[in-house]
């Protein structure tokens, strides 16, 4: 039998900011038709296309924005692992 010996550490949870982090990606959808925008870096290019999506269908004028946001895991003050 192997022995193991657990140490238990607080951690806290943050977004990804570091200078390795990937981007945080944006994509808008029509709430009228459920079509969307491209998954983008830039929020203003999926906010360009929900005002190109409403000039082609006036009534289309409500959006839900889907956000990939990363977050990591990271030791509490003080603690080590």
């Amino acid at each position: 039998m192997t022995r193991s010996v657990f140490r238990y550490i607080t951690w806290t949870m943050a977004p990804h900011v570091t200078a390795d982090a990937p981007e945080m990606l944006h994509e808008l959808e029509c709430s009228s038709c459920l079509a969307s925008s491209d998954t983008e870096a830039d929020f203003n290019e999926a906010r360009a296309w929900a005002f190109s999506h409403t000039g082609s269908h006036p009534s289309h004028r409500t959006y839900r924005e889907i956000v990939t946001r990363n977050w990591r895991m990271i030791p509490a003050e003080g603690e080590y692992l």
